[in-house]
């Protein structure tokens, strides 16, 4: 099983016996959960529970919208019906307004539609036999399938994308880590030459200089950020690679790598540091973008 994206579709249609004809398409964009909605006729509400199984078996994220159609090839079919007792009450009215007043008592076809309660289609109860679910069941396989595979083609391509960035991010992790000795060695430095230059004409006790340039050294040490970081970043290559739904984790783990960049970020003291930590945000952020879109 490969990463899969949110987004996919998938159609299907066929007989599902010698009675019913059905088309059954499906569609799905991003979503935090699962969010399945069936849509059909009030009298074919017998068929959703067996659609929605289907589905979120196959389907862990996403908003998903399943639509079915059925057509019956027999009799049986809608049934035009009309309020006869309400058009007689009409006409009766109709014709008596006429001797009245200068108006025509006579109604066409027209008039009825355009009355209210007076003409609806009655769709007619329909009870499926098992082997016509079953026939439904096996058409729902074939369209979630059909998701399925769109999803797992761009869930494709996103991993690509994102396995690109991962490996930017750590290339620039080596090298900070390769100057790490080099920033901490700069920055005491860095305290010496301004206590200097700030109290030139003061005597400074140098054991003392030694251990505050070293106490600030310590503080602005990013060894265990940097320890941190080559984690998270371990860890989602291995979730990108990893079987099941990963969407949520990536998500997670790629908020805790801003973090720990936003940690790097506060304890700069080196303009080289400072790029780099602004590079890895951004890149960063692109990654949060695209891990929205997976399942």
């Amino acid at each position: 099983m490969t990463v899969r994206s949110m987004t996919g579709f998938g159609r299907a249609s066929g007989p599902l016996g010698p009675e019913w004809t059905a088309d059954l398409s499906a569609r799905s964009v991003n979503h935090r959960f699962l969010d399945l909605t069936v849509r059909l006729r009030d009298s074919e509400a017998s068929l959703e529970p067996p659609l929605r199984q289907v589905f979120a078996r196959l389907l862990a994220r996403g908003k998903v919208e399943v639509t079915l159609r059925l057509t019956r090839a027999g009799p049986g079919g809608p049934q035009v019906v009309i309020d006869e007792r309400l058009v007689e009450s009409l006409l009766a009215r109709v014709a008596e307004l006429s001797r009245r007043f200068p108006i025509k008592g006579e109604l066409e076809a027209r008039d009825l539609l355009a009355l209210p309660q007076a003409v609806w289609v009655e769709a007619p109860s329909a009870d499926f036999t098992p082997g016509e679910i079953a026939a439904l069941e096996a058409m729902a396989e074939r369209v979630a399938s059909a998701v399925v595979a769109m999803r797992e083609a761009e869930g494709r391509r996103i991993a690509a994308e994102l396995s690109g960035r991962i490996e930017l991010l750590e290339k620039k992790l080596e090298r900070l880590s390769a100057r790490r000795d080099d920033i901490v060695r700069s920055i005491a430095e860095t305290l010496r030459d301004r206590m200097r230059a700030l109290f030139p004409q003061v005597p400074l006790d140098s054991g003392r200089l030694e251990q505050e340039a070293a106490l600030a050294a310590e503080r602005s040490d990013v060894a265990e950020e940097l320890s941190r970081l080559a984690g998270h970043l371990s860890q989602f290559r291995e979730l990108l690679e990893s079987a099941g739904p990963v969407g949520k984790k990536l998500d997670f783990l790629s908020q805790e790598i801003l973090r720990e960049i936003n940690t790097l970020g506060s304890k700069a003291r080196d303009l080289q540091l400072t790029r780099e930590v602004l590079d890895m945000k951004a890149e960063t952020e692109k990654i949060r973008e695209q891990v929205q879109n997976l399942e």
